[in-house]
């Protein structure tokens, strides 16, 4: 089992302590997108357009490493739509 801590860049889990997506730390990882040289170049589902890694969470949230060049990294978290079939 994979959580948020493990497969986010070491700088998440020591910098952005004061982060919403970073009490997200433990939970476990079950999806990743975005991943160089996968084929699964799924969209970030949030307003983000710089979130080229993101990964979806056990507890239904979606957390993303966003590489603005103007701001800098940030680790958005979001909500993830149900989808409905």
């Amino acid at each position: 089992m994979k959580t948020l801590k493990d497969v986010m860049p070491y700088e998440f889990s020591q910098q952005y302590l004061f982060t919403p997506s970073h009490k997200y730390l433990d939970v476990e990882v079950t999806a990743v997108h975005g991943e160089p040289n996968s084929a699964d170049q799924a969209r970030w589902p949030g307003p983000q357009k710089n979130v080229y890694f993101w990964v979806e969470l056990a507890n239904g949230y979606a957390v993303g490493w966003n590489e603005n060049p103007a701001r800098g990294w940030s680790f958005p978290a979001v909500r993830m739509r149900k989808d409905t079939k």
